[in-house]
């Protein structure tokens, strides 16, 4: 798909300077530039998303929970029903 959002950006002559420079020896446009820069930040974000989404995984997997044997579930149950 074609870009088709467009956004105004306002810099400091010494940060426009830098950035015209780094697209400048990467043969690239500073445009360009910015949306390698803005790529980079989101796929970062991704990756925090995606290891937030793993710790919850592994805390879910690591739990550990008490399991009655059958019979002790059994003996509960007649108690509930003599009740």
């Amino acid at each position: 798909m074609g870009m088709t959002k467009k956004v105004m950006v306002l810099f400091d002559p010494e940060q426009y300077q830098r950035l015209a420079e780094h697209a400048r020896f990467k043969g690239i446009s500073v445009g360009s530039l910015i949306r390698q820069a803005a790529d980079k930040v989101l796929a970062e974000n991704d990756d925090e998303a995606r290891e937030i989404r793993m710790q919850a995984a592994r805390r879910l997997i690591d739990a550990e929970e008490t399991v009655m044997e059958w019979d002790e579930i059994e003996r509960m149950l007649e108690r509930g029903h003599q009740g």
